[in-house]
């Protein structure tokens, strides 16, 4: 019988890395400049269009009596998954609604109810992204103070030059980031494959 090989942790590719194979998938070694830019495309596309729980955060938004905001959410919030609060162990989730459907409600000082909606604005972040905070409303206003549990997804940053880049990606799954820069290569190089 011959001794099992003793498996240790698996190699972590890095960014660099992570390039370099996926050019060489492609057949198009010299083209690591794109191939940088087509690992962080891969990133964000995984960013934006996936509620990937690695991705998912959660923080708390405390609301005063009479509030409907706005309340800051935090600097790299992408999109809320849920919002609810606890009354006796009974959870109440919010449902989100369009701003035009917001701005539509009867807003007047004598409507107050436990809040059943929300709307989000984003504006301040698409205008100032480094700096701009989005925005969070309730309605109607709550007639007592409650504590919100925010559940969201978050931007994540480029990478700074990926393709000379020691840094980890934050994407677990290096085969998927490998393959799916690949392919975008191909594109690039007219490879049907």
């Amino acid at each position: 019988r011959r001794p099992s090989a003793r498996r240790g942790p698996p190699d972590v590719l890095t960014a660099a890395q992570i390039v370099v194979m996926s050019c060489g998938i492609a057949k198009c070694p010299g083209f690591t400049t794109q191939g940088g830019q087509y690992l962080n495309l891969v990133l964000n596309d995984l960013v934006l269009h996936r509620d990937l729980k690695i991705n998912r955060f959660t923080s708390s938004i405390s609301i005063t009596s009479g509030s409907i905001g706005p309340f800051n959410l935090p600097a790299d919030y992408l999109r809320t998954y849920d919002l609810f609060y606890s009354i006796n162990g009974q959870k109440y989730f919010l449902k989100p609604v369009s701003t035009e459907q917001y701005d539509a409600n009867f807003q007047d000082a004598g409507v107050a109810n436990y809040p059943y909606e929300y709307q989000t604005d984003l504006q301040p972040q698409a205008t100032t992204p480094d700096t701009g905070i989005a925005l969070l409303y309730i309605y109607p206003q709550t007639n007592a103070a409650l504590t919100l549990t925010h559940r969201y997804m978050i931007r994540r940053p480029d990478i700074t030059t990926p393709q000379s880049s020691s840094s980890i990606p934050w994407f677990p799954d290096q085969d998927y980031l490998v393959h799916a820069t690949a392919e975008r290569l191909m594109k690039l190089a007219d490879d049907a494959r």
